[in-house]
C-alpha cells in the first residue's frame, strides 16, 4: 500500500459550507490511497486505549456493527505505520469504511457529527459551547491522558503477571505470543515513551487530581453534563480518559480488575471515585454509555466459489433487456404447473391482468406478513375490502401540490452537499454514505418520523422490506426478524405521534410533515373513526418502500449508465445543467434494461381467461401465483417501439413502479429522488464505478440489497 506523510495538506478535510463558518475545530484527518472491500467498517485501536474507547462509545451511541482489531501498546503503532505511514500516538484509532479511512477520535466523532441534527452533535455548533466543549475535549485528550497512563503503567509494572494480564486482553493469539516473549523490551519503550524516568507514581497522580479538582469546580452547580444541557464530546473524553483510574465495568476496552491490582491502588481509585468528577465518569458510564447492543452478526467474506457464483451471476444478468424482448415476444404466458405459478410476459397481458384487481387480487401475497408486522396497509388490500378506499383516501388528503417541490429541494441540497464533502476524498459510497442519510432524511423532514438511530432505522427498513416483498421461500428467521423490527418500529412511532397530539392540545403550531398532518386531521370530525393506530400503520406503510427500493434504484441506474460511455456523456451533462427532468428519461431508461425488480405478484382464486388486446385467449387455473412480468412488458415493441435501444426521451408509459390500483404509492417520490440522486453523482468531476467488488455489479450485497457501493471522481 502506498503511505504518504500523515500531515499532508491533501488528508485534512476542511470545514463544509454547511457547518459553522467560525468552528475552531480541526480538520478531519484521512487518508487516501487504500482499498476496502467489507460491508462493515473496521476499526483499528489500541486495547487500553482511552481514545479507542472514546471512539467506541461514539461508534456505540450510533450502533455501528463493525470488525474490532485490537493491538496492544507498540505493536499499536507499528500497525498505524503500516495502514497510514506513521506510528504517531495521537493519530490513534483508525476508522476504515469503502469510501474513507479516518485517524484520531476527534476526526471520528466529527465525521460521525456530520449526519447529526444540531441538537445531538457531540461537538456543539454553537460558538460558546463549542469553544468550550472543544478546549475540555483537548485538556482531556492530552494532558489528562498523559498523567492516566503515566500513573497506572507504574503502578502496573510492580508486577510483571498484572501488566501482561492487561496488555494481553483483547489481542490476537500472536501478539499475546510477542508479549509473552519481548516483555522486557515492550516495556522498557513504553517507560521511554511516556517518560516514565522509574518516578514514584504520586508524582503522576498529582498531575490526574489538578485536572479532576478542575472537574470538581466545573459540576459545583449541579450540571447535569460539563457543557451546558446536552450531552457531548467533552463528557465522553472525561470518562473514557479517566475510565482507567475509576474502572467503570462498563468500560468498552481492556481494563484491569480490581482483584488484579495492589491495595494501594485500589484505595487511590476509591478516593478517586469519590470525588464529584469520579462520580460523573461513573454515572456517564451507567447511564449515558450504550452497552449489550443487540446488532446482528459481522457478515462473512465471501468465499472462494462464491465471488465466483457472483461474477458469474452478474454476467447472466448484464443484457436482461435480450431475455425481456425474448419472453415477451416468444412465451406471452408461462405457465409453471409442478410450483402453481404463471408468468404474464407482454404488455397487454400484463395490463389485463393489473387492471383486473379483483380476479387477480394481492391481499394472498403480503397482507398476512404486514399484520405479523403490526403495519396493516392499504396497499396490502384488495378493493373489496371498505378499508382500502377509506384510508387511502385519508392519506391522499395529508398531500399537498408542493410536496414534490419540497422533497426535490431538500433532496438536491442534501445530496449535493455529501458529494461535495466528500470531494477531497475521491471516493463515495453511494449506498451508504449518500442514499442512506439523504433517504433517512427525507423520512424526518417531509414524512415527520426521524430515526432514533440511523443504523436502527436502516435495520427497521431492510428487514420489514425484505419479507413483505422478497421472502419467497418463508424464510422463518427473515420473517422473524421482520416481525421484531415491525414492534420496534411500533413503539417508537407511537410515542412520536402522542407526542405530537399532546404539543397540539398545548395549542402548539405542529411542524408541518405527513405525520403531522394527519395527526392534526384526526381531530376533525370527519374523522372520527381515525385512531392512533389507523395513523401509525399507515405512515409506516408510507416508510418501508422508500429506503431499499430507492437505494437500489439508484444503484442499478448508476451500473447501466457506466456500462453505456455515450449515453453516460448525456446524462452528465444533463445533471451539471440540473436539467432533471432529462437525467429522469436516462434514469427510467437505465432502470428498464436493469429493473430493480423484474415484474410484480398477484393470485387468482378461481380460474381466469385473459387474452388483453389480442384474439388469443389464455387460460390461468384457480390457486395460482401471478407475476405480471413488467419488466416484459417494457421490452414490447407495441409500447416501447425499437426496445431494445437505449432511449432516454420516449413518450412511453414505464412500469418500474408497477401498475393501475396497487401501484407503488411513492412512484412520485420515486420520480424526484431517484433522478435527483443519481444527478448529484453525476456532477462528480471524472465520476466511474469504483475497480474490484465494490464498483462490480450492484457492489457488495447484503442479500438482495446493495450494501456498497463505490464510485470514484477527481478529488
Amino acid at each position: 500500500m502506498e503511505t504518504t506523510s500523515v500531515h499532508t495538506k491533501e488528508q485534512n478535510l476542511t470545514k463544509s459550507e454547511d457547518t459553522n463558518k467560525d468552528s475552531i475545530l480541526d480538520p478531519i484527518q484521512f487518508f487516501k490511497p487504500y482499498n476496502y472491500t467489507r460491508r462493515v467498517p473496521t476499526l483499528i485501536c489500541a486495547n487500553i486505549s482511552g481514545n479507542s474507547e472514546i471512539v467506541r462509545w461514539v461508534l456505540d451511541l450510533h450502533q455501528i456493527l463493525r470488525i474490532e482489531k485490537n493491538y496492544p501498546p507498540i505493536l499499536s503503532e507499528q500497525k498505524l505505520k503500516s495502514l497510514i505511514g506513521s506510528s504517531d500516538n495521537t493519530i490513534n484509532p483508525v476508522l476504515i469504511q469503502t469510501d474513507r479511512l479516518l485517524y484520531s477520535a476527534q476526526s471520528i466523532i466529527q465525521d460521525y457529527d456530520y449526519m447529526l441534527p444540531d441538537s445531538k452533535k457531540l461537538f456543539p455548533v454553537h460558538d460558546i459551547d463549542q469553544k468550550k466543549v472543544y478546549d475540555l475535549y483537548q485538556l482531556f485528550t492530552t494532558t489528562l491522558h498523559t498523567a492516566v497512563e503515566q500513573y497506572r503503567y507504574t503502578e502496573l509494572f510492580r508486577s510483571r503477571k498484572n501488566t501482561l494480564k492487561l496488555l494481553k486482553k483483547n489481542i490476537s493469539f500472536s501478539n499475546r505470543l510477542k508479549y509473552n516473549f519481548g516483555y522486557r523490551s515492550y516495556k522498557s519503550k513504553i517507560s521511554k515513551q511516556l517518560e516514565l524516568n522509574n518516578q514514584d507514581p504520586v508524582v503522576f497522580l498529582v498531575e490526574i487530581e489538578k485536572v479532576f479538582n478542575q472537574i470538581n469546580e466545573l459540576l459545583f452547580d449541579g450540571r447535569k453534563y460539563l457543557v451546558g444541557n446536552q450531552f457531548s464530546a467533552a463528557d465522553i473524553a472525561f470518562s473514557a480518559i479517566a475510565a482507567p483510574v475509576l474502572l467503570p465495568v462498563e468500560y468498552g476496552g481492556a481494563q484491569t480488575k480490581f482483584n488484579e491490582i495492589s491495595e494501594e491502588f485500589r484505595q487511590k481509585i476509591m478516593k478517586l471515585r469519590a470525588t464529584p468528577a469520579g462520580q460523573f465518569v461513573l454515572k456517564m458510564y451507567q447511564e449515558e454509555r450504550p452497552i449489550n447492543l443487540d446488532l446482528v452478526e459481522i457478515p462473512k467474506r465471501s468465499g472462494f466459489i462464491k465471488k465466483i457464483m457472483n461474477r458469474l451471476l452478474i454476467k447472466l444478468t448484464s443484457n436482461q433487456g435480450g431475455l425481456f424482448y425474448i419472453l415477451q415476444k416468444r412465451f406471452p404466458i408461462i405457465k409453471i404447473g409442478i410450483a402453481k405459478i404463471a408468468v404474464a410476459t407482454r404488455h397487454d397481458l400484463v395490463v389485463d391482468v393489473l387492471n383486473r384487481d379483483e380476479d387477480f387480487t394481492i391481499k394472498e401475497i403480503n397482507a398476512k406478513k404486514m399484520a405479523d408486522q403490526k403495519g396493516t396497509f392499504f396497499l396490502g388490500m384488495d378493493r373489496n375490502n371498505p378499508q382500502f378506499d377509506r384510508e387511502r383516501n385519508f392519506v391522499r388528503k395529508a398531500t399537498h401540490k408542493d410536496d414534490l417541490e419540497r422533497i426535490r429541494a431538500y433532496v438536491r441540497h442534501h445530496a449535493d452537499t455529501i458529494c461535495k464533502r466528500m470531494q477531497p476524498f475521491g471516493k463515495l459510497d453511494v449506498v451508504q454514505t449518500l442514499n442512506y442519510n439523504v433517504l433517512l432524511g427525507v423520512l424526518d423532514d417531509y414524512f415527520g418520523v426521524p430515526a432514533p438511530v440511523q443504523s436502527q432505522m436502516k435495520k427497521w427498513q431492510r428487514t420489514m422490506f425484505y419479507d413483505l416483498f422478497l421472502n419467497f421461500t418463508g424464510n422463518k428467521d427473515k420473517h422473524q426478524a421482520a416481525v421484531n423490527s415491525g414492534k420496534e418500529r411500533t413503539a417508537w412511532v407511537h410515542k412520536l405521534i402522542v407526542q405530537g397530539q399532546q404539543n397540539l392540545a398545548k395549542g402548539e403550531t405542529l411542524k408541518d410533515n405527513i405525520l403531522n398532518r394527519l395527526i392534526s386531521m384526526q381531530q376533525q370530525p370527519e374523522y372520527d373513526w381515525v385512531d392512533d393506530d389507523v395513523i401509525r400503520r399507515n405512515i409506516g406503510g408510507l416508510l418501508t418502500g422508500l429506503q431499499e427500493t430507492t437505494s437500489k434504484a439508484v444503484v442499478f441506474a448508476l451500473q447501466e449508465l457506466f456500462k453505456r460511455p455515450e449515453e453516460l456523456k448525456g446524462a452528465i451533462i444533463a445533471a451539471k445543467d440540473y436539467n432533471i427532468e432529462t437525467v429522469k428519461g436516462y434514469v427510467y431508461e437505465a432502470l428498464r434494461f436493469n429493473p430493480v425488480q423484474p415484474g410484480v405478484l398477484r393470485f387468482c382464486e378461481t380460474k381466469q381467461i385473459i387474452k388483453g388486446s389480442g384474439t388469443k385467449t389464455y387460460t390461468i387455473k384457480g390457486n395460482r401465483m401471478v407475476i405480471a412480468l413488467t419488466s416484459g412488458a417494457m421490452f414490447d415493441p407495441v409500447t416501447f417501439p425499437n426496445p431494445k435501444t437505449f432511449n432516454p426521451n420516449r413518450d412511453s408509459r414505464y412500469m418500474n413502479w408497477g401498475f393501475a390500483l396497487h401501484e407503488c404509492y411513492g412512484k412520485y417520490i420515486n420520480s424526484v429522488t431517484i433522478p435527483e440522486l443519481v444527478a448529484a453523482i453525476l456532477r462528480l468531476d471524472n465520476v466511474q464505478n469504483a475497480k474490484g467488488s465494490t464498483g462490480r455489479g450492484s457492489g457488495l450485497n447484503m442479500g438482495p440489497f446493495p450494501n456498497n457501493y463505490l464510485v470514484t471522481f477527481d478529488s
